[in-house]
């Protein structure tokens, strides 16, 4: 028997804004954007701001007594005690809009918050569409483990044509309404009435989620849900779900935005003979580009990468002024002589979605050519999603390269995932987040109540 999707209302807990003032200065985006600098301005910014719990700071006295997952309990639930964060009274569907401006266009789109039952990658109810890093993910499962908490939801797609789950998305009275710092426009709303709750999840029942973001959180939750059933194997309790933020695939307003690669740490030698190698693989084009300053060179750049059709053209830099445009060689062959072309390069034995995706190409090439077995982030591969950032982190001597990519569709993502294959981390960047803190969950939360739709 197939599995079916299973979701539900919580009392989700949201800030007390009568105590914290601004809303805008106690949330964050998710914890895997959030860098060094970022990380420090949040704390500066306001005494309750979730970047304590979700990303707080490491001190060299830290040890298994007191460290950064303990302070992040102790901070939850003294300001939950101390009313700093509410406990809603009822449970509810929380719906979720958001309003942004990209590419001269405002995008409007909205979704909803519930608890998702946990199910396995191989049930067919959840698909990935990435690989992921070990480290993030021993990260996030000592912080759940400690805080027993989820502080911003997984984000997940859903084919509904018909829109018939967004009828129901309606918000009468705004509970919060925030800008971010990337000028975002947040608002949430409550669904709180049993029949319209029962009617979304009903019609949720037979849908396949594509998981966008959040895949080490997930299976952080997995991880975490199968340790609680050998501890506790007759429980049931809120470690069988988790806080997923729900968006109909065909709305018009899902942004996707490339991930540019950032490689470091090689000697010297082997950056000098990385250009030749390349040669290999691709036809390089020198580029001349019109000023010295990054964020006119980083237009130019993302503009001569939209010039062109196919997916695998990249950018490269290399610092100074030197920039390039790579076009795999055999592109403009025929279909057959460019799938012998990418056997060539990729690691499988045969023809498969992945194979067309410039993520794929580009790393698999970098392991040939870099470090022979696999990319470890921090070590010889970084990711941003900015093109001036690459850029300056270049001229500045923090990285070597940096290689530039075009954004991937939707319908390229939705190929990979139907197809069973992952594609590697890192190869998209959803856009924008939901945030850290505008909505929280307890786990200890009673789930199986009556209250509560669970087929």
């Amino acid at each position: 028997m197939n599995k079916q999707l299973k979701i539900c209302p919580f009392r989700g807990i949201i800030y007390n804004q009568k105590k914290i003032g601004e809303l805008a200065k106690v949330i964050t985006p998710p914890y895997d954007v959030i860098s060094p600098l970022d990380q420090k301005l949040y704390y500066t910014s306001h005494p309750y701001n979730i970047i304590r719990i979700i990303l707080g700071k490491e001190y060299p006295e830290d040890d298994g007594k007191e460290n950064k997952y303990i302070r992040a309990r102790r901070f939850f639930r003294e300001w939950l005690s101390r009313g700093i964060l509410k406990k809603e009274k009822k449970k509810a569907i929380y719906v979720y809009e958001k309003e942004y401006h990209l590419e001269g266009k405002i995008e409007k789109r909205r979704g909803f918050l519930a608890l998702m039952k946990l199910e396995e990658f191989g049930s067919g109810v959840i698909l990935p569409h990435e690989e992921t890093f070990p480290k993030p993910g021993t990260d996030r499962f000592r912080l759940l483990k400690s805080c027993q908490a989820n502080f911003s939801p997984i984000f997940s797609l859903y084919l509904d044509p018909s829109h018939l789950v967004d009828q129901y998305l309606a918000i009468k009275e705004p509970i919060s309404e925030v800008i971010d710092t990337d000028g975002v426009k947040h608002m949430l709303g409550r669904i709180e009435d049993e029949n319209t709750i029962n009617e979304v999840c009903k019609a949720m029942e037979n849908k396949k989620l594509f998981l966008a973001d959040g895949h080490h959180r997930y299976l952080t939750a997995l991880r975490f849900r199968d340790e609680e059933r050998k501890r506790f194997p007759r429980l049931k309790n809120g470690r069988d779900f988790v806080m997923m933020y729900f968006l109909n695939m065909e709305t018009d307003a899902i942004s996707i935005l490339p991930v540019h690669r950032l490689i470091g740490g090689l000697e010297p030698g082997k950056v000098s003979k990385l250009k030749s190698r390349m040669e290999d693989f691709f036809q390089i084009e020198r580029l001349s580009l019109p000023s010295a300053n990054s964020k006119i060179q980083g237009e130019c750049i993302v503009k001569e990468l939209q010039k062109k059709e196919k997916s695998s053209i990249f950018g490269m830099y290399w610092g100074e002024n030197r920039y390039y445009l790579l076009s795999l060689k055999g592109e403009e062959s025929s279909s057959s002589s460019l799938a012998h072309k990418r056997l060539k390069v990729l690691p499988n034995t045969e023809w498969e979605p992945s194979n067309e995706v410039n993520t794929v190409i580009l790393d698999e090439i970098l392991k040939k050519i870099v470090v022979k077995d696999k990319l470890e982030k921090g070590k010889e591969i970084d990711f941003v999603k900015d093109e001036t950032e690459a850029i300056d982190l270049i001229k500045k001597g923090k990285y070597q390269l940096a290689f530039f990519l075009k954004a991937l569709s939707l319908k390229q993502i939705k190929k990979v995932c139907l197809s069973g294959k992952k594609l590697p981390p890192k190869s998209t960047y959803f856009y924008p987040k939901p945030l850290s803190g505008l909505v929280m969950r307890d786990l200890d939360e009673e789930i199986y109540g009556k209250l509560l739709y669970i087929p």
